[in-house]
């Protein structure tokens, strides 16, 4: 424990500097992070960051084709985080989904401090309308039924719709995250030659003009729009560039888009930019990555055609599956996986140390930069004191 002395400078810099909330760390409330089956890869990055332990959990699969969820560990009065990322290569994304509400249900019959969904990619994030009647609005549904299960709070990143964030029930706190400044560093260090006066980034549509405006002022680049224009009643149109621009020295265009699913929209853009600018490279990049169906193929035609060069997404979902598919269409070098376990893992500690995330001073961490808060974790270790308190004052 901190000296008088040592607790009159903190005090003294209290204002200026972030890392003093992580010396205030909650040593009854240990915290412990569980991952469901899928999770593996993200979990382990993230806890290297926090140097946490993971939680222990079972999934037992009855005959009848029912799970069983079963918790290993004691986790009353702990501060605990579930992490789910899907993963096509291990589980279907629905199944995936009543596992977690079962062990989250499970979880919470311990009685927990406080228990966190931590989800980077919303699952059903694009039904978030009624588009026609007898429609649901999935992602509200599922809010409903994850706060019913036992979660309090919900961390996710980069939602496709920022609307999205006033579904979470009362009593249930949702926190986004942001990856653009990941996403940006990852195109400064992989366009060869980046040059800010030669390149452009590229919305796929009106809905995300925010996200991508935001990243072509990260980048100090210009700006230009691909939209859809109706000709007809309806017709399904033409996609045209939008453009306040000088044009003919530009090299490098990259397309923003919230997912990569099937890929209709790079297709789409890929190609009218291709007609505007035959020599320009074009890169395709976005927060989340489905990949779903053909999209291999279709990346392949537009590699062929376009002079795409390569799609980056982070591993928000798993990318194992996508990996080995597009590796057999010969486009191991195509996709890239843009790692954010570090923005994860910062976020958790703060939630854990009671810090708000959404703020200026973390929102603007880029994967380069150090984060005070972690450094501060990884050098005191208090984490590991709390779980060794709380294991000697459950022996007596």
């Amino acid at each position: 424990m901190a000296s008088s002395d040592d607790d009159g400078d903190l005090d003294d810099d209290l204002d200026a500097d972030e890392s003093y909330q992580a010396i205030r760390i909650p040593l009854g409330h240990p915290p412990v992070v569980f991952g469901l089956p899928g999770s593996d890869q993200l979990l382990q990055k993230v806890i290297s960051h926090l140097q946490w332990r993971s939680g222990e959990c079972h999934f037992a699969m009855f005959d009848n084709g029912e799970i069983g969820p079963k918790v290993l560990q004691t986790v009353t009065n702990h501060d605990v985080f579930v992490i789910i990322v899907r993963n096509d290569a291990a589980s279907e994304v629905n199944f995936s989904l009543v596992r977690l509400l079962l062990l989250v249900d499970a979880l919470r019959g311990e009685s927990p401090h406080r228990l966190t969904v931590v989800m980077p990619c919303l699952e059903y994030a694009r039904q978030d309308r009624k588009l026609m009647a007898g429609e649901a609005i999935a992602p509200k549904l599922m809010f409903r039924c994850i706060k019913t299960a036992g979660a309090e709070r919900f961390l996710t990143v980069d939602l496709h719709n920022q609307a999205e964030a006033a579904f979470s029930p009362p009593g249930m706190v949702l926190d986004e995250l942001s990856s653009d400044r990941y996403l940006a560093d990852f195109i400064r260090q992989n366009v060869p030659g980046f040059d800010e006066e030669h390149s452009l980034v590229c919305a796929t549509n009106g809905g995300g003009m925010k996200f991508t405006r935001r990243m072509a002022d990260i980048l100090r680049v210009g700006f230009i729009m691909a939209d859809r224009f109706r000709q007809k009643a309806g017709g399904r149109g033409e996609v045209k560039i939008m453009f306040d621009a000088e044009m003919q020295s530009i090299n490098d265009v990259i397309i923003i888009d919230d997912m990569f699913d099937t890929c209709g929209n790079l297709v789409e853009v890929s190609r009218a930019l291709h007609t505007l600018l035959p020599s320009a490279r074009l890169y395709g990049v976005a927060p989340h990555g489905y990949f779903s169906g053909d999209t291999a193929d279709k990346v392949k035609q537009l590699v062929e055609e376009c002079n795409l060069q390569w799609v980056a997404v982070t591993n928000s979902v798993d990318q194992t599956a996508a990996l080995q598919r597009f590796a057999a269409a010969g486009l191991e070098e195509r996709i890239k996986v843009i790692e954010i376990s570090k923005l994860l893992a910062g976020a958790i500690l703060r939630l854990h140390l009671g810090a708000p995330v959404n703020v200026p001073k973390f929102r603007s961490l880029g994967p380069q930069d150090d984060d005070p808060v972690l450094l501060d974790a990884s050098h005191n270790k208090a984490s590991e004191r709390s779980a060794e308190l709380r294991k000697r004052l459950s022996s007596t």
